[in-house]
């Protein structure tokens, strides 16, 4: 954390699950910037709410916040994106899919539930009403046809559970064509010059130091060491590059037609 008499330091807050601590490396670590700054850590939703509600200046949040906070713009290189099934955001169901009428939807999740509800209305034609509950999953699935689960809950149970599993990343990616980005930072107005730059440099702390930092996260997340190298060096992605970028688009676009979320044109921040 760093400190400063004169100005104010800027709030940062990102996401504690396992896949965004590449991103949180340099912050947790207390790297330098040009401007007194303080981090610290929440569930996704929690994020959004701070960013949204200006208690931060920047924070990692749920890509389907973005366009509940128009004031919020996206840093367009850095986030957590999947090209492909990622096994921590999951549907998962009792019945068909497109049997399901009642969804428990994790209630970290934002991005995670609207990806879910499109995927069903659009590929198996089911419309759930949805409430949202904290896991473990036997909680979760008490009542209803499905629920989704993301983060570090999501990689305990997957391929555990008996019931019909989706990957939700995975089935984005056969339907659009495009990866799927879940998180990215989001910088508030009153945010500092040179947040961008802090935030490249908080990657690329952890880049820096990462056969030394993954077994400190796979033991801090429950998680086996090959599970976490895996996960973290050949499912996600970190780095935006125009397909990732493309396929958000692509989400928000869909989600806004879908009536899932307001539709907002213009997200990213200018750097």
């Amino acid at each position: 954390m760093n400190t400063g008499a004169a100005t104010p330091a800027v709030k940062i807050v990102g996401v504690r699950f396992l896949n965004a601590r590449p991103l949180l490396a340099g912050l947790e670590a207390g790297i330098p910037a040009p401007f007194p700054y303080s981090f610290e850590t929440a569930e996704p939703s929690v994020c959004a709410d701070r960013l949204a509600g200006l208690e931060a200046g920047a924070g990692l949040v749920p890509v389907a916040a973005l366009p509940l906070m128009p004031e919020v713009r996206a840093v367009p290189s850095l986030g957590v994106a999947a090209r492909h099934e990622v096994r921590s955001v999951l549907l998962i169901s009792r019945v068909p899919l497109e049997r399901v009428r009642s969804i428990a939807a994790h209630a970290a999740s934002r991005t995670s539930i609207v990806l879910a509800r499109l995927l069903l209305a659009e590929r198996w034609g089911s419309h759930p009403r949805v409430i949202s509950r904290q896991p473990p999953l036997e909680a979760m699935l008490e009542g209803v046809d499905a629920v989704v689960m993301i983060g570090d809950p999501a990689l305990a149970v997957h391929g555990r559970t008996d019931f019909l599993e989706v990957d939700l990343a995975g089935a984005w990616a056969e339907w659009s064509g495009l990866p799927f980005v879940f998180a990215i930072w989001g910088v508030g107005p009153m945010a500092p010059v040179g947040i961008e730059t802090l935030l490249e440099r908080s990657l690329d702390f952890g880049e820096g130091r990462w056969s030394e930092l993954v077994p400190i996260w796979a033991q801090a997340h429950g998680v086996g060491l090959d599970e976490a190298r895996e996960y973290l060096e050949n499912t996600l992605t970190f780095r935006l590059g125009d397909p990732e970028r493309a396929g958000m688009e692509e989400f928000l676009r869909r989600a806004a037609g879908a009536g899932l979320l307001p539709r907002r044109d213009e997200v990213w921040h200018a750097v």
